[in-house]
C-alpha cells in the first residue's frame, strides 16, 4: 500500500469509530452507553495525541493540528465533526501536491502550484473537491493529473523541513489571505517540457521553474504572458 493509501485506511478506521462515539452521545436515556462511547473516543484521541508527539517530525506535523481539532469537537467548541476532519483532509492532500510538485521551488512557486489546485476546484472541468483534483486519475498508471499520484513518487513519504514548508503554503493558501497570482491558472508545466496542450491555452505566468496556463478561447492565438515573472521570495 501507498503513503497515502495507509494515511486513508488508518483516518477512515479512525473516524469511523469516531463518528460511532458522536452517535451515542446523542442518543437521550442512554447513559451507560454514552459513557462507554465517550471513553473510546477518549481512548482514540489519546493515541492520536501520542502520534503528535512522536520524534517523527513528519507525523507530528500532521497529526497536531487533526488532534486539536478533533478534541475541540468533542469539547463542544469546534465545528462539526464531519466538517474537522474534511477540512483537514483536503489541507493535507494540498500540502501534498506542493510538496511532491514544487519543494524546491520558492515560497512564490509553491503557493502559486497550491493555487491552481484551488482553481481547479472552482472550475466546472474538475472535481470540486481539492483530494478530488489533486488525485483525479491516480487510479490509473497513466492520465492521473497530477503525475506525483501515480508514478511511484508517494512511496517515499514526506519530512522535514520541506513537508513543514508545504504544510504551511497549505495552510496559508486555504486561509483565504493569500493574493492570487496565476490569473486563474489550472494547468502548468516546467520549463524542461513542452506539452502539445500549451498550444492551446493562454499562458499566464512564468514562476520559478513553472509556466502557468488557463483555457482560452476557441479563436486564441498565443501570445506573451499577460504578467511578468514573480519574483522569488
Amino acid at each position: 500500500m501507498t503513503h497515502k493509501g495507509s494515511h486513508i485506511a488508518a483516518w477512515a478506521t479512525f473516524s469511523a469509530a469516531v463518528l460511532l462515539g458522536a452517535t451515542g452521545f446523542s442518543a437521550i436515556g442512554k447513559t451507560v452507553e454514552n459513557q462507554r462511547q465517550s471513553e473510546v473516543a477518549d481512548a482514540r484521541i489519546e493515541q492520536i495525541s501520542a502520534l503528535a508527539t512522536s520524534t517523527d517530525e513528519g507525523i507530528a506535523r500532521w497529526t497536531k493540528p487533526k488532534t486539536d481539532a478533533l478534541q475541540a469537537v468533542f469539547d463542544g467548541t469546534g465545528e462539526s465533526l464531519s466538517s474537522a476532519t474534511h477540512t483537514l483532509d483536503e489541507m493535507q492532500c494540498l500540502a501534498e501536491a506542493v510538496y511532491y510538485e514544487a519543494r524546491s521551488e520558492t515560497l512564490s512557486g509553491q503557493r502559486a502550484v497550491a493555487e491552481v489546485v484551488l482553481n481547479r476546484v472552482k472550475s466546472k472541468h474538475f472535481p470540486n473537491s481539492i483530494c478530488g483534483v489533486v488525485y483525479e486519475g491516480s487510479e490509473r498508471q497513466t492520465g492521473c493529473q497530477f503525475s506525483f499520484t501515480c508514478d511511484g513518487s508517494m512511496d517515499i513519504a514526506p519530512r522535514g523541513k520541506s513537508w513543514d514548508r508545504s504544510v504551511d503554503v497549505a495552510e496559508y493558501v486555504m486561509s483565504g489571505g493569500h493574493t492570487p497570482m496565476t490569473s486563474y491558472a489550472t494547468h502548468y508545466h516546467t520549463v524542461q517540457v513542452s506539452p502539445k496542450w500549451s498550444g492551446t491555452m493562454r499562458m499566464t505566468r512564468h514562476v520559478g521553474s513553472h509556466v502557468f496556463y488557463r483555457f482560452a478561447p476557441r479563436d486564441y492565438r498565443p501570445s506573451e504572458p499577460m504578467l511578468p515573472v514573480a519574483p522569488p521570495i
